[in-house]
């Protein structure tokens, strides 16, 4: 399990209702009945969102940039922003939550900050968790669908907050040296679980111009490129006849059933029918 998915499921003090992670690790959808708790609050580089699906009560929240007092009800979500440390009481609550991690978008705490001390009530945000939770509980995920709903719930938040959203910056290609740099290191450390903090730190670029460099490269978002390399290699593995068990560990896929999800995705049929087809 990711990090932070493993970070969420220890602070709940209980096995969640659900959890889905993105294959990066960097966002994690949990569902989750709380019980009535206080303590301290606040993480240096995660935002958290919780929608109250049923319970409620009153809140408390004393922390950096301010503080919060409200009852929370069914259908309100409490934002909290990374970095904003500090101390909480909260009633208990059944709930639906986002943790994003933002070093992807360094910017976020800054714009999102008059949202960070009151509660609020927002179709669109209820809205899209939501259908994150249905696409994962169904298993009718695509290919990065946490990361694209995080993307427009940081946007909607942004409105929220009353701010224009940037336009993006326009970023230069990523080098002919550095792909292949990126290339030789993926391949270097395939069975390793590798993320977009390793893959930048690679070719020696901060994440989030990476990322927008090598998209400007290649039209691939960093964990797409990451995948694509993996499965590629794995389909010579296979050809050579290697059991699809021993290549999912050899192309860092701990899971087989997420190896074939991924391959299925990236070839076009399970790796058992790639292998043997072949033959």
């Amino acid at each position: 399990m990711p990090a932070l998915a493993t970070q969420l499921q220890h602070e709940t003090g209980q096995p969640a209702l659900g959890t889905h992670a993105s294959d990066d690790g960097g966002i994690v959808l949990l569902r989750h009945c709380f019980e009535a708790s206080e303590g301290e609050m606040g993480h240096p580089d995660q935002l958290r969102l919780g929608l109250a699906l049923a319970g409620g009560g009153r809140l408390h929240q004393r922390t950096t940039l301010g503080r919060l007092q409200a009852r929370w009800r069914p259908g309100q979500f409490n934002l909290v922003l990374p970095g904003d440390a500090g101390s909480y009481a909260s009633p208990a609550v059944n709930l639906l939550g986002i943790a994003i991690d933002t070093r992807l978008h360094p910017q976020v705490a800054q714009r999102l900050a008059p949202l960070a001390t009151r509660l609020h009530e927002d179709p669109v945000i209820a809205a899209v968790l939501q259908a994150l939770w249905a696409s994962a509980q169904a298993d009718a995920c695509l290919p990065g669908f946490l990361q694209q709903g995080s993307a427009v719930l940081l946007h909607r938040l942004g409105q929220l907050a009353g701010q224009t959203p940037a336009p993006s910056p326009v970023s230069a290609p990523l080098s002919a040296h550095r792909l292949r740099q990126l290339e030789e290191y993926i391949d270097a450390h395939r069975a390793d679980a590798l993320d977009v903090v390793a893959l930048a730190a690679a070719v020696g670029m901060e994440v989030s111009a990476f990322g927008r460099a090598l998209r400007a490269a290649t039209g691939q978002s960093p964990y797409v490129f990451l995948t694509r390399r993996r499965m590629h290699w794995a389909a010579g593995a296979l050809l050579q006849g290697r059991a699809v068990t021993e290549v999912a560990l050899a192309a860092g896929y701990a899971n087989p059933s997420k190896f074939s999800a991924a391959f299925r995705r990236v070839m076009g049929c399970a790796p058992s029918l790639w292998g043997r087809e072949s033959r």
